[in-house]
């Protein structure tokens, strides 16, 4: 029975203050002189509120603690309500491990195990302990990540003659040299196969095209906002301020000079954004595990063991597809983001060269094969079928800007302009979605890729689809297509759609899925005897 790090309840402390410092600079600073009664009695609510938090996050350092025994963590939780979670080691999907700048400051990191169960503990979550003992219980959810984390490749002979003299004594005792010399020769075959390898560094072209395409320049403009917002009472009248802009407007040379300036500043922070959260990328994977090290201020570590992944995503946007340029996703049963949008672990880096990206799936999942000239295409039947799908969301457009009919430009009969330029968009949407639209399916494995002004290629086996089905509308019964639906078991349920294939490829889908038995019972006879081939 462990308990959590002392400074744990330093750090919740901490996320505290974090979480409420907007609210305590409205009470205490900008309003502190109002007197009225929700101001008032909200400063004496959110006293008490932090007084009974504060010694609750006390309380409960005492109470909860951890242990693990027979290859299962064991959490005790609960202050009023005791509880406890057992999670057994082969039930880890995902091993996240996070250090921000405050585990920096004080030397320590964060650690995370996400399962694939559902419910309040579906994840164990250590807010801080220290770099060795998040290495402990690192190594002791992956065994095979000790050896190969202490020692390096160049060090393996110098491994070899270190056991050789270990076992010098026990050959001249027992003259077991061939024994001696095969236990010699099977570690080093174990620590080959344990060493991580590194397959992807960004360099700093990558990180450039990365600062572009994210367009990670425009994310000064709402931190702008929010703190013009905030610093409103101390700014100067409304009426100085349009005074100052009237003068700005009415020199050109100074309205330019501060635009200039202004995209200075903004593509600075942008770069710098970038460079902070991927300049330390690194895509690495052994034989049983893939992992993920990013981070300058705030380090990450993702580890997933590649058995578990039940597919991948390949995703592009506009900006991505001008430059050549995708993302590549993970799926799992886990959900690695709960409860922090602001890094997405199971995601490979999301600004691959597309053809990296093909290259890197099939050096760290050869089993998953990414056919991009082998894809059919859809028949020209579903392009009609898109086209003449109805679009309620131009029909609700356009009824409201009838009703409304808002002037712009000058123009009082502009509405239904803008409706028909948002009908031609949904009209482009559908004419690239059928000209992106490809399928493939093998003996094993399926691969779509579709979408409209961004695309996405999403290929999984046929043993980790958990359901199918295929519909068919009035119009594509008209047309002999229908929509194949798949689902995989993710947080949350991945669900694939691809609308107009063809009917006859929809019924022999269904035939090919029918025969999934063939690969479960593959995969569970190679896992009870190793012998099989999987």
């Amino acid at each position: 029975m462990m308990r959590y790090h002392p400074l744990s309840t330093g750090f919740k402390i901490y996320q505290l203050i974090k979480s409420n410092f907007i609210f305590m600079l409205l009470l205490f600073v900008i309003q502190r002189d109002s007197e009225s009664w929700y101001f008032v009695y909200g400063r004496y609510a959110f006293l008490v509120f932090v007084f009974l938090r504060l010694l609750y996050i006390v309380a409960s350092w005492f109470v909860e603690k951890y242990e693990w025994k027979d290859r299962t963590f064991h959490i005790h939780k609960g202050l009023l309500v005791k509880r406890t979670s057992t999670i057994p080691f082969s039930r880890i999907q995902n091993v996240t491990r996070k250090t921000t700048l405050f585990h920096k400051i004080v030397g320590l990191t964060s650690l995370t195990f996400e399962t694939a169960m559902d419910g309040e503990d579906d994840s164990i979550h250590f807010d801080v302990l220290s770099k060795k003992h998040a290495d402990f219980l690192i190594d002791l959810v992956q065994p095979s990540q000790q050896q190969a984390r202490t020692l390096k490749l160049e060090n393996v002979e110098s491994i070899h003659e270190i056991h050789v003299s270990d076992y010098a004594d026990e050959e001249s005792e027992n003259n077991h040299d061939e024994n001696v010399q095969g236990s010699i020769e099977n570690e080093k075959q174990d620590f080959l196969e344990k060493r991580r390898h590194v397959h992807f560094t960004p360099e700093k072209m990558d990180l450039w095209k990365a600062s572009f395409t994210s367009l990670s320049f425009l994310a000064i403009i709402p931190i702008i906002f929010a703190a013009l917002d905030t610093l409103r009472p101390f700014l100067p009248d409304t009426d100085q301020l349009e005074g100052v802009l009237q003068v700005l407007l009415a020199s050109k040379w100074l309205f330019v000079i501060i635009l200039i300036f202004a995209i200075i500043i903004a593509v600075t922070f942008g770069v710098a954004r970038t460079f902070i959260r991927y300049g330390r990328y690194e895509i690495s994977s052994d034989t049983r595990y893939i992992y993920i090290d990013r981070g300058v201020l705030d380090e990450s570590y993702f580890a997933i063991e590649k058995k578990k992944i039940q597919g991948l995503e390949i995703k592009q946007t506009m900006m991505k597809r001008i430059f050549g340029l995708a993302e590549v996703k993970l799926i799992s049963s886990a959900n690695p983001n709960k409860g922090d949008e602001s890094i997405n672990v199971n995601s490979l880096y999301p600004f691959l060269p597309l053809q990296k990206a093909y290259e890197l799936i099939e050096e760290l999942l050869p089993i998953y094969q990414v056919k991009t000239r082998k894809l059919q295409r859809l028949p020209r039947k579903s392009l009609w079928v898109k086209l003449l799908k109805p679009s309620w969301l131009w029909l609700l457009v356009t009824i409201g800007l009838f009703y409304f009919k808002p002037e712009l430009f000058g123009l009082e009969q502009i509405w239904w302009i803008l409706s028909v330029v948002f009908l031609c968009v949904i009209v482009l949407q559908r004419f690239l979605d059928y000209h992106h639209t490809r399928y493939a399916v093998n003996e094993t494995q399926v691969q779509w890729w579709h979408g409209g002004l961004t695309s996405r290629m999403f290929i999984t086996k046929r043993r980790h689809l958990i359901e199918m089905s295929y519909s068919q509308s009035k119009l594509q019964s008209l047309f002999q297509v229908a929509s194949i639906t798949t689902m995989n078991r993710s947080t949350p349920t991945h669900i694939e759609t691809i609308d107009d294939i063809p009917l006859p490829f929809a019924q022999a889908f269904e035939k090919w899925y029918l025969e999934r038995w063939e690969d479960v019972d593959l995969v569970g006879e190679h896992n009870s005897n190793p012998t099989v081939p999987k």
